[in-house]
């Protein structure tokens, strides 16, 4: 089902371009999303896998550049921006259902947009959590894929990873089981803490970000992180904790692109080279000086070598660079080593 409107009641907030369109899941969330670039419908279309409680920022300059040449879908999961949460839940911390928000639920409202725009033969470009999403769409649709893009994402739980640790792992459950014991004002008030001025110096102190993101790319996916229900907040962290596609990897037959920053303690190098060790048909590139917020910090020479793995790998209508050249490193294939231009 596709619905056209600007506005919906209980949006979050945090779109670089309104949602005028609704698909509906089988679980009944309501999951909205617009489409650019429709003028190329000849074109091979894009679909776009959020990061962690994303709304669209990360995803603005890049999008609109591949919007040049091809439709480019964009959406909102469940629970995020202008869509909406499974009906009929307690209130509480604990309102939201564990099993409303894993990987694959996520997955199942990317399936309901591509139905809903009768699309096939998508590429996927997943960003940070995006590319478990993005994995698990391909896991249950594989005649839905065609290719996947992978920046600055894991395809196991972070936790497992980020800053060269399995720390995150270990405290996980220790924050997932004691949050409901913390007092209710103390956690309305954490909840609150992302639309504090103070939010991107800590980004940037423990590394999340770094001194290329620029400040004003991330404001609106702040204030809309403090605008989300904790409650799913919490249980998409865990959803994205507990997905692993490490055991299947080696299945993903798909043209693969993976970007990794070189500068990213959240889905560090050695991640982009497990993958690219394991997929058959994979290519891995290195963005200079990038962090977790890649996507803005370097977002012209990011569609530069997105759009050079379309058109040499997919087919897609050649573009012409935008970003400096250098940042992106040449595409390195698992099999023989070879480089393309990037």
């Amino acid at each position: 089902m596709t619905k056209h409107e600007t506005r919906w009641n209980g949006d979050r907030g945090g779109h670089a371009w309104p949602k005028d369109r609704e698909a509906v899941t089988p679980d009944d969330v309501r999951i909205r999303y617009t489409v650019l670039g429709e003028e190329h419908r000849r074109a091979r279309p894009l679909v776009l896998c959020a990061g962690y409680l994303c709304p669209d920022n990360h995803w603005a300059p890049v999008a609109e550049a591949l919007a040049e040449r091809q439709r480019v879908v964009v959406l909102n999961y469940r629970g995020v921006g202008a869509s909406t949460c499974p009906a009929g839940r307690p209130s509480g911390l604990r309102a939201a259902r564990p099993e409303d928000y894993t990987i694959e639920r996520l997955a199942d409202d990317v399936t309901a947009v591509i139905e809903a725009e009768g699309l096939r033969d998508v590429v996927l470009l997943g960003h940070s959590m995006g590319c478990e999403v993005a994995l698990a769409v391909w896991r249950a649709r594989t005649d839905l894929v065609g290719g996947l893009v992978l920046v600055t994402g894991p395809f196991s739980s972070p936790m497992q990873t980020f800053y060269g640790s399995r720390i995150g792992a270990h405290l996980f459950p220790l924050l997932y089981h004691g949050l409901p014991l913390v007092p209710g004002p103390l956690r309305r008030a954490a909840a609150r803490a992302p639309r504090l001025p103070l939010a991107m110096p800590v980004a940037r102190a423990i590394r999340a970000l770094g001194p290329y993101t620029p400040a004003e790319g991330m404001d609106a996916y702040f204030r809309h992180l403090g605008a989300c229900d904790p409650a799913v907040a919490l249980e998409v962290a865990r959803g994205m904790h507990e997905f692993d596609a490490g055991p299947w990897l080696h299945e993903v037959d798909v043209p693969t692109q993976i970007l990794v920053g070189s500068a990213d303690p959240w889905s560090p190098p050695s991640v982009g080279e497990q993958m690219l060790a394991s997929m058959p048909d994979a290519e891995l590139s290195v963005v200079a000086d990038a962090t977790h917020g890649a996507l803005l910090e370097f977002p012209d020479e990011i569609a530069d070598a997105i759009a050079d793995f379309l058109h040499r790998r997919l087919g897609a209508t050649p573009a012409v660079r935008r970003g400096a050249p250098g940042r992106v490193s040449p595409p390195r294939r698992r099999e023989d080593g070879e480089a393309g231009a990037a």
